[in-house]
């Protein structure tokens, strides 16, 4: 196995990351919540905490945990979805592909039952799952040091020619919270204070916007976004009983969905990539949905001039990351870096340097212990840490 030398993956960052002409966008996934801890409390000798907010299988087992039927003869709702997809030789762990299996069966089930569900029954668990999730997904950071707010505050730290974009795939509303406590001027689709509505026109010629201002985009909806009367989407804090969530997409349910926020949000994803020299940071996101991982290896082949670095918890070859080592070995303008080795340019490599030490880094960065060499830039709170160093570092305006 050859090797790769992570002082030179570091150094293009930390470069890239100090310009302000070229487009470069960050893409936050379920697994950053988890750098954020709380509840620091001492069991059996040892310092442990809580992550802020679960991942996406904690998150089922959360929801489980409040849906499931303790008694076998008589299942719930939530059992039956869940035989469902493990029948469909899907991912029960995954809420995601649970509420997906949802919408598709509310959409065929008609006046009728499908899978032995009818869709008055579907529909009522889509909205007691969508409930858990609001409940759960809704916390505050609980400090103003965080990763989060290090990106919030390096993404205004220079004078840009071009916007950052941010991307989720989460419902949560840290991004925006780190935002504003950090008087980030961001854009998210929606204008209005009371009841923002989604702007599609806005959204589309988002580039007539001051380019300070950063771009905000939730690929898979968010815990405020609301869909009222059945047709019109807001974003609000509050929700009546005239409203239903908006998060996760099911992209058989909206097939009119130029005006939804789903393909739009989409859209800008694939607008991004395809900008000449672009460049994505992907960060606590393992991969998982095919269809994200399409537009993004697809629109690497179209624009070869972007490339994206996704940065992953652990180690390479943990099975939840099968689909994005296929990507990188497939797609030479993606690289992967884990902690113990990377992908790039569509080679397997360990790390190694000859001085750990040839870049002034924060600690936590880039470890030796004995001879291994670890880069845990896909710790999100080593990535904040980066962040924070490249915009501290700023006296002005930087150029290309």
């Amino acid at each position: 196995m050859q090797s790769h030398d992570p002082i030179r993956q570091i150094g293009f960052i930390q470069q890239a990351l100090s310009q302000n002409r070229k487009p470069i966008g960050f893409f936050v996934g379920a697994g950053c919540p988890l750098s954020v801890r709380v509840n620091e409390r001492q069991e059996n000798g040892k310092t442990v905490s809580d992550p802020l907010i679960r991942d996406v299988a904690g998150l089922t087992e959360i929801i489980a945990g409040h849906l499931r039927s303790d008694d076998k003869e008589n299942p719930s709702s939530w059992d039956r979805i869940v035989d469902v997809v493990k029948e469909d030789g899907g991912d029960s762990n995954n809420i995601e592909q649970l509420l997906s299996k949802i919408r598709v069966l509310k959409s065929v089930a008609g006046g009728g039952t499908v899978r032995g569900m009818e869709a008055k029954e579907l529909d009522d668990l889509d909205e007691q799952v969508c409930k858990v999730i609001s409940e759960e997904v809704n916390k505050l950071l609980p400090r103003e040091d965080t990763p989060y707010h290090n990106l919030a505050i390096w993404s205004r730290s220079i004078s840009r020619e071009r916007p950052v974009h941010l991307f989720t795939t989460n419902y949560d509303l840290l991004l925006e919270q780190a935002l504003e406590e950090s008087s980030t001027p961001y854009f998210d689709g929606f204008i209005g204070s009371r009841k923002a509505f989604f702007d599609l026109g806005a959204v589309e010629d988002e580039r007539l916007l001051p380019p300070r201002w950063t771009r905000l985009w939730k690929i898979h909806g968010s815990l405020n976004w609301r869909l009222e009367d059945g047709k019109t989407v807001i974003r609000s804090d509050e929700k009546t009983e005239k409203q239903s969530y908006l998060i996760y997409p099911s992209h058989l349910k909206y097939d009119q969905s130029r005006k939804m926020p789903y393909l739009a949000m989409l859209d800008r994803l694939k607008a991004f990539l395809l900008n000449p020299s672009a460049l994505l940071f992907i960060c606590g996101y393992s991969f998982s949905d095919e269809h994200i991982n399409d537009i993004i290896c697809r629109s690497l082949e179209t624009n070869p001039t972007a490339h994206v670095f996704a940065f992953v918890f652990g180690k390479l070859d943990e099975p939840k990351y099968a689909l994005g080592r296929k990507c990188a070995f497939s797609t030479p303008n993606l690289s992967m870096l884990a902690f113990d080795k990377g992908i790039v340019g569509r080679n397997l490599g360990e790390w190694h340097t000859e001085d750990v030490n040839a870049l002034s880094l924060p600690p936590g960065i880039l470890v030796k212990d004995d001879a291994i060499i670890s880069l845990k830039l896909g710790d999100f709170a080593a990535l904040g840490s980066l962040l924070r160093g490249v915009s501290g570092a700023k006296d002005g305006p930087n150029e290309d």
